[in-house]
């Protein structure tokens, strides 16, 4: 009995860890590379190290005309040699874009990288297509199958501590409720009274250790609708927000219009 209610405080314990670990703020999927393309705009994720933040973040935002320069709707002319590329054309040439999000990391002293989630009109003169990042998510029936919203929020981890929390306490509920049926049994098989004793005595602990258990698979699975309906999940990209966008319209020069967005 000590032993289950050892265990019980155990998983509560590991669940409630789980939880906070898992809650702190994780490396977006979109880091991994994403690519999107609209009959207006390319969305995409650029990437650069520098010796800071600034300097990673200035290398990645050249790599936005680098790349988009043949999409901007200007006569240009395109040079590549390898992975070199150089872009010729018009004084008047624009590359509009705009930044959706970015992430850093540190990877060693003085070296950091930096990713990019940017958005670049294929012509200056198109209104971008309203897309943000957000860790919010509908609401969904899965949140009443143990994990299962956990899992489809991207958080697999938190998932599976919530779907070994409810095996747990489903399986020592079945297990004990077992014990029980078996030690009621012993008593009608048996005359001896010090035997009784000691079978009334075990089915009454088990039938303890069954309504412990039930307890908690209750307590999970509630946990686990609220956390599934209430809790953020990872970043991902949503269509249908309106960002504000202030163009750049100087037509005397070469230049990237940038509208970042925190």
């Amino acid at each position: 009995m000590k032993r289950f209610i050892s265990s019980f405080a155990c998983t509560l314990l590991f669940l409630l860890i789980g939880q906070s670990i898992f809650a702190q703020q994780q490396k977006p999927k979109w880091t991994e590379g994403y690519f999107e393309e609209s009959s207006v705009s390319y969305l995409e994720v650029v990437t650069a190290t520098g010796y800071d933040r600034s300097n990673a973040r200035e290398k990645a935002v050249k790599q936005i005309l680098e790349r988009r320069n043949l999409a901007t709707g200007a006569e240009t002319n395109i040079n590549i040699a390898g992975d070199n590329i150089s872009v010729s054309g018009q004084d008047n040439l624009i590359v509009k874009a705009r930044i959706i999000s970015e992430y850093y990391e540190q990877l060693q002293p003085g070296l950091y990288k930096v990713y990019i989630l940017v958005q670049t009109a294929k012509n200056p003169a198109y209104s971008f297509d309203d897309v943000t990042i957000t860790d919010k998510y509908p609401f969904s029936a899965s949140a009443f199958i143990p994990g299962m919203a956990q899992i489809k929020k991207g958080q697999t981890n938190k998932g599976v501590c919530f779907i070994a929390g409810e095996i747990v306490f489903i399986g020592g509920a079945v297990f004990s409720q077992c014990m029980v049926a078996s030690n009621v049994n012993k008593i009608g098989s048996t005359h001896n009274s010090s035997l009784k004793y000691q079978y009334t005595k075990n089915a009454n602990t088990w039938t303890t250790v069954r309504n412990v258990s039930i307890v908690g698979a209750v307590a999970v699975y509630l946990w686990n609708v609220i956390d599934g309906i209430a809790a953020k999940g990872e970043q991902h990209v949503l269509y249908g927000h309106n960002v504000s966008v202030t163009p750049y319209s100087d037509l005397n020069s070469t230049g990237i219009a940038l509208n970042f967005k925190f």
